[in-house]
């Protein structure tokens, strides 16, 4: 069973999807990203972005049907800004699976003298099975004279389960760093593991910078213990972690995020703050072991 994301599967769910364990997930990569998208086929608005202090900066996106143009030389002439669309990609690098494709983040993040947009477009692969995980393209697209082009773009496969992931956001996380975060997950003999990945522009390509804990629970294997009348005292655990990021330095390349956990792990209330620094040199965050385990500890 899956948690949907989007239009490809009609309705909202939380951060989890549903799958056998160890059936997704993917490794991190560093710099780019921002807030859901506009998806629409009207270009993109100069606009101010809320921005850390006073430095307010005008945030200018490209125009939508230029944007879709760009689309239709990677996917064919069905794709399409808002909805989803049928179909094998046209260009190299993205793939030979026929699937259904949507945009699932689309946000501007240029300026004035250089417009830019993040780009993803989602796909669930056609006849997609339990363990199938979804289609991710990624793309960093500048105005070039008349057209978009891609400054970088990356294929993935490795987020999800039955095709889909629960959803794709753009944020920001530096002065001038935005990239994704993809929201997926699963569950497996009673117990269901979230992920945030993030996800940031590297080079020609993007990479997965991290991957943390957004919810974890073994609420299905309590009920089921509980059935039979054997449950180990203080086995429980439900646990939650919220992502902030911590964009107090002006200067930096990235900003450190900030964990909040909280929720019951074994007896045991929880509430407390993790803090995930960004190591300038792999361009990734160091993760602590406590945002990827398992289980209470």
């Amino acid at each position: 069973m899956l948690y949907a994301r989007s239009t490809l599967s009609r309705a909202a769910l939380p951060v989890c999807l549903l799958l056998s364990l160890g059936a997704c997930g993917q490794t991190p990569a560093p710099p780019a990203a921002a807030v859901m998208p506009a998806s629409t086929p009207e270009a993109l608005a100069t606009r101010t972005r809320e921005m850390p202090r006073d430095d307010a900066l005008p945030v200018t996106g490209l125009d939508g049907g230029a944007v879709r143009s760009f689309l239709v030389s990677q996917y064919g002439d069905l794709a399409q800004l808002s909805g989803d669309w049928p179909g094998t990609p046209v260009a190299e690098g993205l793939g030979n699976d026929a699937a259904s494709r949507e945009v699932c983040a689309r946000e501007a993040i240029g300026t004035p003298d250089a417009p830019a947009e993040l780009v993803a477009i989602c796909g669930v692969p056609d006849d997609a099975g339990h363990a199938t995980t979804a289609r991710i393209d990624f793309f960093l697209l500048r105005a070039d004279a008349d057209t978009v082009s891609a400054d970088a773009r990356t294929h993935m496969d490795g987020f999800g389960s039955t095709g889909d992931v629960a959803g794709v956001d753009v944020r920001r996380f530096g002065p001038r760093l935005y990239g994704f975060v993809v929201e997926d997950g699963f569950t497996g003999q009673g117990i269901t593991i979230g992920n945030s990945s993030l996800v940031l522009p590297d080079g020609d390509g993007f990479k997965v910078a991290a991957t943390l804990r957004s919810s974890l629970d073994n609420l299905g294997a309590m009920a089921g213990c509980a059935e039979r009348d054997d449950c180990a005292p203080d086995a429980a655990y439900d646990l939650s972690f919220e992502l902030d990021i911590d964009d107090r330095d002006a200067s930096a390349a990235a900003w450190p995020l900030r964990v909040r956990e909280q929720g019951d792990a074994c007896g045991r209330r929880v509430e407390r703050t993790h803090q995930v620094p960004f190591d300038v040199a792999s361009g990734t965050w160091t993760v602590p072991a406590s945002l990827q385990r398992d289980g209470c500890d």
